[in-house]
């Protein structure tokens, strides 16, 4: 047998009585170091997992409107090279054909003025699209940086309720062991 001494308190008996607790409170922290760190891992797999969303669809969009763009400018240029035909044989019979002229004329900037019209509303669609898909991929990256904010959160909430958990149960283990030797020491057959 031994005596310890701890703050003015004498113990006799085993040192095992003191190293037990201490050896309990060890395994405890030891074992919720782990838990942590596996549920740290957990969440970095989880985030290393992440795939990106899939956006062929916005750039299959983005290439038909280009194709109709390309098409709309060659009709243009193909309206424009008729118009310099008919003037160029026009101004043969200028005297005779003035009137007609006047007329085709003034038909061919009507197409123009309708090609030039499609052509703007073509490029407001596009612009609009554009700016829907822009809209749609900050919402989506939005919406995941909530999630992840979120996800952290909860980790640490959890983390800082078992952190408490065993702050609470280890103030009780000593209080109880405080008890128990107080008992232990005013027991008139301690001593025998």
């Amino acid at each position: 047998m031994s005596e310890v001494e701890y703050k003015g308190i004498k113990l006799k008996g085993s040192k095992l009585l003191l190293i037990l607790p201490l050896l309990g409170t060890l395994g405890g922290a030891l074992w919720a170091g782990f838990e942590g760190y596996a549920r740290w891992v957990a969440m970095e797999k989880k985030i290393n997992e992440y795939v990106a969303p899939d956006l062929s669809n916005f750039t299959l969009r983005l290439e038909v409107l280009e194709e109709r763009i390309v098409s709309l400018e060659d009709n243009v240029s193909t309206e424009l090279r008729t118009v310099k035909e008919l003037v160029g044989s026009a101004q043969d019979d200028a005297r005779t054909i003035r009137i007609d002229l006047r007329k085709n004329i003034n038909e061919v900037q009507d197409q123009v003025a309708g090609v030039d019209r499609r052509s703007r509303n073509m490029n407001q669609e596009v612009r609009a699209s554009l700016r829907q898909t822009e809209t749609d991929l900050r919402t989506m990256i939005d919406h995941a940086s909530d999630r992840f904010d979120s996800k952290r959160t909860a980790i640490e909430s959890d983390a800082q309720r078992r952190i408490e958990l065993i702050d609470n149960k280890l103030s009780a283990l000593e209080t109880k062991l405080r008890e128990m030797l107080q008992r232990a020491l005013d027991n008139p057959l301690a001593g025998q």
